[in-house]
């Protein structure tokens, strides 16, 4: 094969929360001689396994799995960190003629991981990122969103209004003198099959809530505490749903009834805020293992098809 010419292949396994992506990943894997990178934003950190649904060593079955547990909370990582750690992990496992499944609900790093987008750009200055942030708190992101639909109205069409950060960005790169949408588009990196997990709304949101009961009876309280006290409140680990909902509870300034609920209502908010972006940002193709487990079968036969094409060249 000439690599040359030929784009590397990498399966990609996304959609929202609690539709049984680290299962499907393992599946495959084992189906087809695969290895997993973990696409999630805060599995990559130590110590956050419980609220990160994280996938256990019983539920990997001896599938190896990358870009969990590599650093710990209190440390930043960028989507830009993420993109390198991840490029390197699919060349090593393509190197022992695995294929690479690169999995998680963070759409937007598995997005700048498949067009190879450039994240490495200068910064904007950090007066005019503060403002947007502090616009986001005050208005909220529909109003972030149409103020970029006034200026660059295809950058706004392209962008979903939930994606809060790629708003800002956009409207980064027009206050510095340039539309966004005129941005040169990334031609992918990779030759990538995406796969999404999900299933019927009320389903999902049973599945949702029930999840972060089974949290909390695992001890997930404790864990925020163990990461509260490492690594303080403003530390980045922390703004995950699950764990930033507790910090006020934890320091007497709020009661657990109200943290619960909040964390039900985040969890199913970001779940449509998933679906949403894998919808109209990422080629996906949607199966519901959840009503369907079938359905399997026909996610086996895709990945086969879509593996020949690479045998081909």
């Amino acid at each position: 094969m000439n690599y040359e010419t030929v784009k590397p292949q990498i399966l990609i396994i996304g959609g929202p929360t609690a539709t049984g992506k680290s299962a499907l990943a393992v599946a495959v894997a084992k189906r087809f001689s695969g290895e997993v990178i973990n696409g999630d934003a805060y599995q990559i950190y130590t110590g956050m396994d419980i609220g990160t649904a994280k996938v256990t060593a019983e539920e990997m079955a001896g599938v190896p799995h990358h870009l969990i547990d590599i650093v710990v909370p209190g440390t930043p990582f960028s989507a830009a960190q993420f993109q390198a750690r991840a490029a390197a992990a699919i060349h090593a496992v393509r190197a022992r003629g695995h294929l690479p499944i690169v999995v998680g609900g963070t759409g937007f790093y598995l997005n700048a991981l498949r067009l190879g987008l450039n994240l490495g750009g200068a910064a904007p200055p950090d007066a005019r990122r503060q403002a947007l942030r502090e616009e986001l708190a005050a208005l909220g992101p529909e109003a972030l969103h149409a103020r970029l639909a006034a200026v660059d109205p295809a950058a706004a069409a392209a962008i979903p209004v939930g994606n809060a950060r790629r708003v800002m960005r956009a409207l980064e790169v027009v206050a510095s003198g340039q539309l966004f949408s005129a941005q040169v588009q990334p031609e992918p990196a990779y030759d990538a099959l995406v796969l999404g997990l999900t299933t019927e709304r009320a389903a999902l949101y049973d599945r949702i809530n029930a999840r972060v009961d089974a949290m909390l009876d695992a001890g997930l309280l404790a864990e925020v505490r163990r990461v509260l006290d490492a690594a303080g409140p403003d530390a980045q680990a922390l703004k995950a749903i699950g764990y930033k909902e507790f910090v006020p509870y934890l320091e007497g300034r709020g009661d657990l009834e109200t943290a619960v609920a909040a964390v039900k209502q985040n969890s199913r908010r970001y779940a449509k805020r998933q679906l949403t972006y894998f919808r109209h940002q990422m080629p996906t193709h949607w199966f519901d293992l959840v009503a369907h487990p079938e359905e399997l079968r026909d996610i086996e036969a895709l990945v086969a098809s879509w593996q020949t094409k690479e045998n081909k060249h």
